[in-house]
């Protein structure tokens, strides 16, 4: 049996950042493909009718004080964006685009635009920013926004939030081994295991 590991993640959430400073080689060494789930988080949260974290004051500071330790932990940078939270919409169809036309530069785009935000302080929401980021990683800017309006990309988008939700996520970073699920960058101890545990 081949193993796959299914990442949930949405760049606005430092803890899915964490998380994939770890991935490279968690999967590295269990010999398992890394299958990218974009996942807009506020929509799930919309959808089960609770509030972003981010939202909520004594948590808000709870999250920044607790993925700062996570940080040094692994020691891993962790710039603190100065627009917290932020739309990561445009982004995530970008990834699920590259995902349906090049395939191949998913895991590069991924792990550079959480690198670029969480250790270089890119500004989401500052779109010649985000212009000259995709630039840096060999992509085509007017290319890539016309294929972010395909309604296949929305779709996907859309997608991607309803299977979350059938799931049982409620946030991010969440995994899938085979049919278990596990939520945290702190689980990911667990998610080795579940990889390590199947036989091929």
């Amino acid at each position: 049996m081949s193993k796959s590991l299914a990442f949930y993640f949405d760049f606005v959430s430092p803890y899915s950042y964490l998380a994939m400073t770890q991935l490279p080689e968690l999967v590295a060494k269990q010999g398992a493909d890394l299958v990218f789930k974009p996942l807009l988080l506020g929509a799930l949260h919309q959808a089960q009718d609770m509030p972003s974290p981010a939202f909520i004051p004594n948590k808000a500071k709870w999250i920044y004080k607790d993925c700062h330790l996570w940080a040094k932990h692994l020691n891993v940078p962790l710039i603190w964006p100065k627009q917290f939270p932020f739309n990561t919409m445009f982004i995530l169809r970008v990834c699920l685009y590259l995902q349906q036309s090049n395939p191949s530069k998913v895991a590069e785009f991924v792990e550079q635009t959480f690198n670029a935000i969480w250790q270089q302080g890119l500004d989401v929401n500052d779109e010649s920013s985000v212009q000259a980021h995709l630039v840096s990683l060999g992509l085509d800017v007017d290319e890539v926004q016309q294929g972010c309006q395909q309604q296949s990309v929305k779709d996907a988008l859309k997608q991607s939030v309803s299977d979350a939700h059938g799931l049982g996520m409620f946030g991010a970073p969440a995994f899938k081994v085979n049919d278990d699920v596990f939520f945290g960058q702190d689980r990911l101890i667990f998610v080795e295991q579940a990889l390590a545990d199947i036989q091929e």
